[in-house]
């Protein structure tokens, strides 16, 4: 119990540096591949490479696991990498001249599959940590901690390219970049310190990625995982572009942008503890299929109105139902899976969900470009198309994923 307590410490630490990191890219990577000269089509080719690699990579997360004999090990090696690659993923692309936003995406997907390579992992680390009755509440306020620090950062990073946009906008890049380097550092040293607990491994534990998808009509949880990537795809359809539409359709500012990416954020993170207690008590299936819903009618609301505080209270609302829907999805995983086929579950769900986000942001990059203007913007005619692509994936969560625990 000791141990446990003790690296739960740890892990409290290693999510503080890595919320830091996350603050500093994650909502900054358009904007840069923008700024390296970057179109619709290279923005949507860069997710769908980006996601489609990192899924692909994520399925031989419990292999390799297997193979190095620890999960601890596996985690802590692909942190490393990833803190040792974010500067050269920004410094590298300036030297190849007409081919720097081929290298970007190149070298960024790269850096990007070692950071989520440990994430099944880890997770299955933390089910071990945790008791089941208290992984919402737990998992819950710390999202919420670590999403404030997640949004400090972003706020500075936006603060950063705002004050340096009419100075050196590569300089203040390359600042974040940097920092992303550093507090990736700081997180890898709080994971070697984690106690690992032992995993008890049986053959009957195995299970191959064709034999997963073969148990569709059977499986609960293979249902659950590819109706969540088909909700995905609707989502991948606009996510990637809304950096597009509001920096060069409606010309904001670096600082408006960061507003709108900060309010949604900050009601992510500020209400998942909430929707962990309620997860706990009523079940993670009627929150996901609650906030799947009315998530598929968000993109709707950004044609009404281009005005910036319209904007931010879209935002909000969007923030709070995500924090729902990320919070229980990563739980359920958690009920649905024993604890020796946890890490496979979450290497499959992570790779269908990947090449749903893939796929989509490239079918999303090719109709921002060539879908007709509606009401003055051909990013609207895209909003449609995910919204009821969204629609329909979570009608057909409600109607074909059931719960798993008694609630």
């Amino acid at each position: 119990m000791k141990k446990l307590k003790k690296s739960l410490w740890y892990s409290f630490w290693d999510g503080i540096y890595a919320a830091i990191q996350m603050g500093f890219v994650e909502q900054f990577v358009t904007p840069l591949a923008l700024f390296l000269g970057a179109g619709n089509v290279a923005i949507g080719f860069l997710n769908f490479v980006r996601n489609s690699f990192v899924s692909i990579v994520q399925v031989f997360s419990a292999d390799l696991t297997k193979l190095v004999r620890s999960r601890k090990k596996l985690v802590t090696t692909a942190v490393f990498l990833t803190a040792l690659l974010w500067l050269p993923t920004y410094l590298l692309p300036f030297y190849c001249g007409q081919y720097k936003v081929l290298v970007f995406i190149i070298l960024f997907t790269i850096t990007s599959a070692f950071n989520s390579l440990a994430t099944p992992a880890w997770a299955s680390m933390m089910s071990q940590h945790i008791p089941p009755r208290k992984r919402g509440a737990y998992f819950g306020w710390r999202g919420m901690v670590l999403g404030l620090v997640y949004c400090a950062a972003l706020l500075m990073g936006g603060v950063l390219l705002s004050y340096l946009q009419n100075i050196s906008l590569s300089l203040a890049f390359g600042v974040l970049m940097a920092l992303a380097s550093l507090t990736r550092f700081l997180s890898w040293y709080n994971l070697t310190k984690m106690f690992e607990p032992p995993a008890r491994q049986q053959p009957t534990h195995y299970f191959s990625l064709w034999q997963f998808m073969k148990q569709a009509r059977q499986s609960n949880f293979a249902r659950f995982t590819f109706l969540c990537a088909a909700f995905m795809l609707g989502v991948a359809m606009v996510a990637p572009f809304f950096a597009v539409y509001i920096l060069n359709d409606l010309h904001f500012s670096y600082f408006q942008y960061t507003l709108l990416v900060l309010a949604a954020s900050l009601t992510t993170y500020g209400t998942q503890q909430y929707w962990g207690v309620l997860a706990d008590k009523y079940g993670n299936i009627k929150i996901i299929r609650l906030t799947s819903l009315l998530i598929s009618l968000i993109p709707l609301l950004w044609i009404f109105s281009t005005d910036l505080y319209y904007l931010i209270m879209v935002q909000l609302l969007a923030g709070l139902m995500w924090a729902g829907f990320n919070l229980t999805t990563g739980n359920f995983i958690y009920d649905v899976a024993v604890a020796g086929k946890r890490e496979r579950c979450l290497s499959y769900y992570n790779f269908f969900s990947g090449i749903g986000l893939g796929v989509g942001a490239l079918i999303g990059g090719y109709f921002y470009r060539y879908l007709p203007p509606w009401l003055g913007f051909s990013f609207y005619l895209s909003l449609i198309l995910s919204g009821f692509i969204r629609v329909g994936a979570a009608v057909l969560l409600n109607l074909f994923v059931k719960e798993v625990r008694s609630v």
